[in-house]
């Protein structure tokens, strides 16, 4: 197995839009920040970021931003990111499961015309993101932090589902035995995803959740952390996306296609 050369991917944190880009750096890696309503992302637009990936998102817990959901400014949006963020269903949000079941399959088939990195938010509606995810098929989902049952999971994937797993997933998840290695990501959820994580709380900080995952399969950390790279470069060849990315991502994934050979 060669070194471990390639930074830490973080498939889904939170972090303030005003942090500094040369704060984030500094981090030691390539994290994707969700944001959760149009308005948030929109500051996020004359930012200049190397490897900090800034998703556009429309949190289902958050009623101001499904409220003022626009399908026209979103699909406008998404031209600029190869990231969604935080879309789908909260069976515990104030806002109807009506009204969130309408936003979510109109940005499935936005999605649709516009492939994306879709993380998806599912929290007591498991079911229901996935009857969506079937009747509107579309390429790039990442269910994020994802508690559901395991005939859930193995829907999931036969509709091409991958799967982002933070530390408290990994506590906690009966479903992990149905995700197969090349459907995974991982996240920090930061700041709750990562709350019984055992190194730093920040975002990036995933190596601890990297660990967990070799030993769930029986691997070293070093090659858990080349399939991470493995599954984010095929995700991204397969959404036609790479372009999308800054240049050092760039470089990065085409590194990461020399490391696999």
């Amino acid at each position: 197995m060669k070194p471990r050369v390639l930074p830490p991917i973080d498939i889904h944190a939170h972090i303030d839009t005003a942090t500094s880009p040369s704060l984030l750096e500094k981090l030691g890696a390539v994290v994707f920040a969700a944001t959760r309503s149009i308005t948030e992302f929109e500051r996020t637009l004359k930012r200049t970021d190397l490897i900090t990936v800034w998703g556009l998102g429309c949190h289902p817990g958050v009623a101001t931003a499904m409220e003022k959901f626009n399908e026209s400014r979103f699909e406008d949006l998404m031209k600029l990111t190869p990231y969604v963020s935080e879309i789908g269903l909260d069976g515990q949000s104030r806002v109807s499961m009506t009204v969130q079941q309408s936003v979510l399959h109109t940005i499935l088939e936005l999605a649709q015309k516009q492939p994306r990195i879709l993380s998806i938010h599912s929290y007591r509606a498991t079911g229901k993101v996935i009857e969506l995810l079937e009747s509107v098929p579309v390429s790039g989902v990442v269910l994020h932090w994802w508690l559901g049952s395991v005939a859930e999971t193995s829907r999931a994937v036969a509709v091409g589902c991958m799967f982002s797993v933070n530390a408290a997933m990994m506590q906690n998840s009966i479903a992990l035995s149905a995700i197969p290695i090349d459907r995974i990501f991982v996240e920090t959820d930061h700041p709750s995803g990562n709350k019984s994580a055992l190194g730093h709380r920040q975002p990036g900080a995933v190596t601890d959740v990297e660990a967990l995952l070799a030993k769930h399969y029986g691997v070293s950390a070093e090659a858990i952390r080349m399939q991470l790279w493995s599954n984010f470069q095929c995700l991204v060849a397969q959404l036609k996306i790479e372009a999308m990315f800054s240049l050092p991502i760039q470089r990065m994934v085409s590194a990461s296609r020399t490391e696999l050979r």
